[in-house]
């Protein structure tokens, strides 16, 4: 009793007993690379445009200090009659010292001990009162060009920033310490 296949049954066997040629593409093994590498250097070109095109809109001019080998124990006197201004952003405010110590709220009179010159106002550091503060010591030392930021290590580079421009000029543009040094932070 032999039975007749179907239509159906007979094309299955027929698609499935024939012998496959393979195409050329099918016949390597390896795996084709060069449309993702493509992709990925036009990936890198964009990304290199990309953050050469932010670095240049967002550069700061600052004057690194200078490593040098003196010899110790001597100083020049214009070393020691210099202002040595340095502006240090802590977590609970801003503190501004000078070669005669720390300056007091209100940017008046020097104090000894924990002294906080600008206090932080809830989220925010005051700018404009360390601004205040900046143009009363131009005031008082007025060939004195240079300001040394610092900043404890917790404290985010955008207030290092906005420390840097309070001290460079005021809101009128009147310029105050236009060279700014940047300090390590200390703790």
């Amino acid at each position: 009793m032999s039975k007749q296949l179907t239509g159906r049954q007979r094309a299955y066997v027929k698609k499935h007993s024939k012998q496959h040629d393979l195409d050329a593409s099918e016949l390597d093994s390896e795996l084709n690379i060069v449309p993702f590498l493509d992709i990925v250097i036009n990936l890198i070109m964009f990304l290199l445009m990309t953050v050469s095109t932010v670095a240049f809109f967002s550069q700061v001019e600052a004057t690194l200090p200078q490593y040098s080998s003196g010899q110790a124990g001597t100083r020049s006197t214009a070393n020691e009659n210099s202002l040595n201004l340095m502006v240090t952003i802590t977590e609970s405010g801003i503190i501004v010292t000078g070669s005669s110590g720390k300056l007091a709220p209100g940017c008046e009179s020097t104090m000894s001990g924990r002294v906080i010159t600008v206090p932080r106002a809830g989220d925010s550091y005051d700018w404009r009162a360390l601004t205040a503060c900046a143009e009363k010591i131009k005031e008082t030392f007025a060939d004195e060009h240079r300001v040394t930021v610092g900043a404890d290590p917790t404290i985010h580079y955008e207030h290092v920033i906005h420390a840097m421009d309070a001290m460079r000029s005021n809101a009128a543009g009147t310029e105050l310490f236009p060279e700014v040094l940047l300090s390590a932070g200390v703790r």
